[in-house]
């Protein structure tokens, strides 16, 4: 309202009826044709035109006064909203890291539940061994299958061998003494109970705690059957425990006495080939399963190989676009293009497709690292409980390096014959190299990458015994870079690789006329030439294992706070 009563107030002042000033004269007053035009009437300033621009001036503090309070609205708002975002995001945060917790407790209750279960099966089964009751062990047995087909395991090849050995894990399982259930069936006299365990692989020779066999525990118990069953299925009389003595020596009955006196040792001779020939076999069977699970294993890896280095690729390739498209926007600044902010929106889009590769390339990378480490437990014997080899790599702190590459405390790196590669993820390295007397080239950078720049960057290093630096970040640019440098001096990669280069044939190759005077042959001396070294650092903490082989891998590590 009071906005309007001002406009109108203005509109009195100087609208339409009001005098203006250097107004043209009336039609009845205008000067005749031969008469000199009237010189116009100096404005004078009125009163009306102190009201007016008073009003005028209240007009715009009062305009500006409501911008301002717009303005302060919005910013309030936007900060408004703001704080609801990251008080929602805090909170969908919490939610996600309590349903992460929620999982983990759940996965942890299971795999309590689990081997509370399997505990309780393995206890089942000893006490029904000793007392007897085949059928609660036949029971335990179909537990231990209906499990394995609950866990979906096939009946291929691989899934034959694992329910094999999930069902010789139950027949062979061991108490806090070490007894096994054919151990205690022994002790419990169960002959039939023997029978049944030996049928699905028992070892009748298996030793507890005291090294005491099931044949020396039924001999000391008296247990005339049982003692017959064992030996007529391998059971070994020659074993002795701890206590010096065999199951001849602690029989506690003349019958049992009698029988092992009596037993023909040939049939144990036998009955144990024949065992050996089975162990043999299910060996075979145990290798035959790992071939075929290291072949399924190598085809994934196979598959999350190529994976990776398309996604290496595409990274390549768009590092290389946003150093263009950077380029491009210096050059045309230089050059007084009047419109750089287009150029800035190619940087920014070249960018966020640098980050989202980066990004991809990264979720690759793991799953290609997953692959290997399944393979590697497989070949080392994962399912036997061992831990996987470390990665390879002399593993450094950044601190050390000087001490390590420069330094070479211990002729490591020279005695390897190889040149060293720095393998960082935290980029550290790189920054520290940088300061240093280096002559540091990024692989992926085109600008640096130009022949003439590595040229002379590597000539430089020759001339001055300096080292000279290969940085190719996250990317696996080693082969790329090789077939750049082809462009210079063929076979000038190989050259660095082998230390041919610091040979005056060979680095003499990399000289033209407009080098300059401190490039002639006569200014390269042998002592400084002696001094060249090549470092290669990456941030990919797996680099292609022919790059691994042909040089010395240092890995960076930044110990954490315990």
């Amino acid at each position: 309202m009071l906005e309007r009563l001002i406009i109108d107030a203005i509109s009195i002042f100087t609208g339409p009826g009001a005098k203006k000033p250097g107004a043209a004269p009336s039609k009845g007053n205008a000067p005749s044709k031969g008469n000199v035009p009237a010189k116009p009437k100096e404005k004078v300033w009125t009163k009306q035109d102190d009201s007016a621009r008073t009003i005028q001036t209240k007009y715009r503090q009062f305009r500006a006064k409501k911008i301002l309070e717009k303005k302060k609205k919005e910013k309030l708002d936007y900060e408004e909203l703001m704080n609801k975002l990251e008080h929602e995001a805090f909170l969908k945060l919490v939610q996600m890291e309590q349903e992460q917790a929620e999982k983990d407790r759940k996965k942890e209750e299971e795999e309590r539940k689990r081997k509370a279960e399997e505990r309780k099966r393995r206890k089942r089964m000893l006490e029904a061994a000793f007392d007897g009751d085949n059928e609660e062990m036949l029971q335990i047995i179909k537990e231990v299958k209906e499990l394995d087909d609950k866990n979906n395991i096939g009946n291929d090849v691989i899934g034959k061998n694992l329910r094999d050995r999930h069902l010789l894990a139950i027949v062979e399982c061991e108490d806090a003494n070490e007894n096994t259930p054919i151990s205690e069936a022994a002790n419990g006299g169960n002959a039939d109970t023997i029978k049944l365990l030996l049928d699905r692989g028992a070892n009748p020779n298996t030793q507890g705690q005291f090294k005491r066999t099931p044949l020396y525990r039924a001999a000391f118990a008296g247990h005339l059957e049982a003692c017959q069953m064992l030996l007529q299925n391998g059971a070994d009389p020659r074993i002795y425990a701890n206590d010096g003595q065999n199951p001849e020596q602690v029989a506690s009955l003349a019958a049992v006495i009698q029988l092992l006196k009596e037993w023909d040792i040939s049939q144990t001779e036998v009955l144990l080939e024949k065992l050996e020939t089975e162990k043999e076999k299910r060996l075979e069977e145990v290798k035959q399963r790992r071939a075929a699970e290291e072949s399924i294993l190598e085809k994934q890896l196979e598959i999350s190989q190529q994976e990776y280095d398309v996604m290496q690729k595409q990274l390549n390739h768009a590092y290389c676009e946003l150093e263009k498209r950077i380029s491009e926007h210096d050059n045309a600044v230089a050059e007084g293009f009047n419109r750089p902010e287009i150029l800035v929106l190619a940087i920014q889009d070249a960018e966020t497709e640098v980050e989202i590769l980066k990004m991809n390339t990264e979720k690759s990378r793991d799953k290609l690292s997953q692959a290997k480490l399944r393979l590697r437990e497989q070949q080392k014997g994962g399912d036997d409980g061992q831990e996987p080899d470390d990665l390879p790599g002399l593993k450094v702190m950044v601190k050390e390096l000087d001490e390590v590459l420069f330094r070479d405390v211990g002729n490591k790196i020279k005695d390897s014959g190889k040149w060293p590669l720095i393998i960082d993820r935290t980029g550290q390295a790189a920054t520290f190299l940088r300061y240093r007397d280096t002559n540091c080239v990024n692989a992926l950078s085109p600008k640096q990458m130009e022949d003439d720049k590595v040229r002379l960057a590597l000539l430089g290093a020759v001339r001055f015994g300096k080292p000279f630096i290969l940085d190719m970040m996250e990317v696996d640019m080693f082969d790329t870079v090789s077939d750049r440098f082809d462009n210079i001096l063929k076979g000038l990669m190989g050259m660095i690789m082998d230390k041919s280069i610091m040979q005056e044939e060979n680095y003499l190759k990399l000289i033209k006329e407009s080098d300059g005077p401190d490039y002639q042959k006569n200014q390269f001396n042998d002592y400084r030439t002696s001094s060249f070294k090549f470092f290669i650092i990456t941030k990919n903490p797996y680099p292609p294992e022919s790059l691994m082989d042909n040089t010395y891998p240092i890995r960076i590590y930044v110990p954490t706070a315990r």
